[in-house]
């Protein structure tokens, strides 16, 4: 049906109409092979929207309340098109609760500004809010960061409050960095921050996975601060870009809430999360020197929004994929790409290590050395990868060993000896997956050659020396890095046609479809289902 949808496009044929997003949420989204229907983003925050937004800052409060025994005066929050489609604008409603505003609507439901809750209705003091908007939300619902600029402006300027007072803040040390009296007034209100107009992602995930292109995080958290500092706020200067006020403006931050909404993936499955999550977290902690309570804004069940804390969402993730014996399992009835799954998902690990190591810790490391080295289930899982794609499992080592290396995971002499030995087994046996961290990394590949014996160690480097000199020799199967300018999470929502349009990938198994439906300019729902399993990067 899929196929006969897309050749019926191609002629020029109707394509029925249906809801997008995650089937499990949305089981109208299915049958697949039909035009995905998004959303009006001016009725955003819709009145249902509205009410799960005020919840969910509620819940938040409560949270921060319970843990710190008072209401935060800063918080950041990321925007993403996905939950903004399926929620309708519940993160939108959110952040303006948190300031103490409200939506204004004209006759015909559409938000066309918004207004003040005066104090003493809020009954609270306001939240100041910083966003970092995903581009494809920003290219979605641009009117929506706009509204929530005048907010903060609005409330910056009733005065004696948390808002006023961090704009003021902003203000003195804006005005300290050498900008004019009036330059710093105007920008003392901004909150809206994200990549440069035109481009998507933060640019950051070659540099996390590049260990050595850094030596301690904060390197990380300040080149994050620079990718992100396009400001989003007012049409009059959309995009432009100010060296360090996101840093700034994101002095006194407390907490940071990223959207949820996906079934079928999570915070360890999708790169994105600890692209956008772990980006603001490492960001803030080199503005502010401490870790930022980090929180979920968790949509999957509908009817039940809720918010639930990183280190909690990390953790059932895990326990229930990497270190599930009947998850394994089921994987492992397949072939070389979910033999990829493995090396993906290890690699995110390793992302949420470097960004925001309070998340992961040498606990995690041991339980998955355990499983995946030791075999400590049972499940012959090396006999699988060498079964259908032996490359995928030297990317897991090298991963394991690049996070020892870095000194994110205080592994044993033992632990290493066994990964080194492992690692340089398959390179020789099946040849090198030259990926960065098997091949693109000299010093990850010195400190392999250092830990292994002397004759492992001259095996090891001729083949990789055969490998870095012809890609294609012997019988190795090299593993691909996909366009590293991909867009931000779209999974299974409306939003793919906004990827088809703007950030198409390089070749994977689904590419072909893919590019057929952007080239009819289609929202075809199939691919929408499988753009949410395909990731920025494949093994081919």
């Amino acid at each position: 049906h899929e196929m006969s949808q897309i050749l019926l496009a191609l002629d020029g044929g109707f394509i029925a109409p249906s809801p997008g997003g995650d089937p499990v949420v949305a089981p109208a989204s299915l049958p697949t092979g039909r035009n995905m229907i998004a959303i009006d983003a001016e009725r955003a925050p819709s009145e249902a929207a509205w009410r799960v937004g005020e919840q969910l800052a509620d819940a938040l409060l409560a949270r921060h309340q319970a843990r710190h025994g008072r209401l935060p005066k800063k918080i950041a929050v990321t925007l993403w098109p996905g939950d903004f489609i399926q929620s309708e604008g519940a993160m939108i409603a959110q952040v303006l609760h948190l300031i103490g505003a409200a939506p204004v609507r004209d006759p015909f439901g559409r938000v066309t500004d918004v207004r003040l809750v005066p104090a003493e209705q809020l009954g609270r003091s306001r939240v100041d809010v910083v966003v970092q908007t995903a581009g494809q939300l920003r290219d979605l619902a641009a009117s929506r960061l706009v509204l929530i600029n005048k907010a903060v402006a609005l409330a910056a300027a009733e005065g004696a409050n948390p808002v006023a007072q961090s704009a003021e803040a902003v203000e003195r040390a804006l005005l300290a960095d050498g900008l004019s009296p009036a330059q710093a007034r105007a920008l003392a209100a901004e909150r809206i921050f994200g990549g440069v107009d035109g481009n998507y992602g933060t640019g950051i995930m070659d540099m996390v996975e590049n260990g050595a292109s850094w030596q301690e995080a904060g390197e990380i958290g300040r080149q994050y601060l620079v990718n992100m500092n396009a400001r989003y706020g007012s049409s009059d200067d959309w995009g432009a870009n100010t060296p360090g006020l996101f840093a700034t403006v994101l002095q006194g931050t407390e907490a940071i809430v990223q959207p949820r909404e996906s079934n079928t993936t999570g915070p360890l499955a999708l790169d994105h999360v600890y692209e956008f999550m772990g980006g603001i977290s490492q960001a803030v902690t080199a503005v502010t020197g401490g870790d930022p309570d980090a929180y979920f804004n968790d949509f999957r069940t509908p009817g039940d929004a809720s918010v639930t804390d990183l280190e909690s969402a990390i953790a059932e993730e895990l326990h229930a994929t990497l270190l599930n014996p009947k998850y394994i399992e089921a994987l492992t009835t397949g072939g070389a790409s979910s033999a990829a799954v493995f090396a993906e998902t290890f690699r995110n690990i390793h992302g949420w290590e470097a960004m925001r190591p309070t998340a992961i810790g040498d606990a995690v490391w041991n339980e998955l050395f355990a499983v995946y080295v030791e075999d400590r289930e049972g499940l012959h899982i090396r006999g699988f990868f060498e079964r259908v794609h032996p490359q995928s499992l030297q990317e897991v080592t090298a991963v394991m060993l690049e996070t020892a290396r870095k000194g994110l995971w205080d592994a044993s002499d033992k632990q290493l000896g066994a990964l080194t030995a492992l690692h340089a087994e398959l390179i020789e046996a099946h040849g090198a997956g030259c990926s960065g961290f098997v091949c693109g990394n000299a010093e990850l590949r010195r400190f392999i050659g250092e830990t292994l014996p002397a004759p492992a160690a001259e095996s090891y480097q001729a083949a990789l020396n055969a490998a870095l000199t012809d890609p294609q020799a012997g019988t190795a199967l090299v593993l691909t890095e996909q366009d590293r300018t991909s867009p931000e999470p779209t999974r299974a929502d409306a939003e793919v046609s906004e990827q088809a349009r703007s950030t198409p990938e390089k070749e994977t198994a689904i590419t072909p479809a893919i590019a057929v439906a952007g080239v009819a300019g289609l929202l075809i729902a199939s691919l929408g289902l499988l753009a949410a399993r395909a990731r920025r990067r494949r093994v081919t």
